[in-house]
């Protein structure tokens, strides 16, 4: 079964300045928490899992995927965070391999058995070019929440 992602308008930013990667999940994080996303636990939590699990995909334009267990969530989706300048975030399936990501895009999951689909939608996404491209280019939230909210409803 497909899973379908929920953009989270208030999860987003298209200009995000950090100057590493967990400068970069502390950020998401305190956004999450003001918008009571997601438990305080949960910078922690995705912190820890980007050691032993690592999310970034180098992809054409570079991705990074954070999500934790579902304790530390409050509300499912996925966010949007276009950095001004890449940060390094290991390889998705490599301890060893760092990778400079453009853009981040947590997944908030309340139901465990949901991880897995959700994703595997977000990776099928930034995969495809063409989209990648045109969301890079976006450089408003008003126009990331309009575009993913209409690509993620097809």
């Amino acid at each position: 079964m497909k899973y379908e992602p929920l953009f989270i308008d208030d999860f987003c930013s298209a200009s995000l300045k950090a100057d590493s990667a967990l400068d970069a999940l502390t950020q998401i994080a305190t956004l999450g928490y003001e918008n009571n996303l997601v438990a305080q636990s949960w910078l922690a939590a995705v912190t820890q899992r980007e050691q032993d699990f690592p999310t970034g995909l180098p992809t054409a334009v570079p991705v990074a995927i954070p999500h934790t267990d579902s304790i530390h969530v409050k509300q499912d989706g996925i966010g949007y965070f276009r950095l001004t300048q890449p940060v390094e975030f290991g390889e998705m399936g490599s301890l060893e391999n760092k990778i400079k990501v453009s853009v981040i895009i947590p997944l908030l999951i309340t139901n465990p058995k949901d991880q897995t689909s959700l994703l595997m939608s977000v990776i099928a996404l930034v995969q495809d070019f063409e989209f990648m491209n045109q969301l890079i280019l976006l450089d408003s939230k008003t126009q990331v929440a309009n575009f993913l909210n209409e690509k993620l409803k097809n």
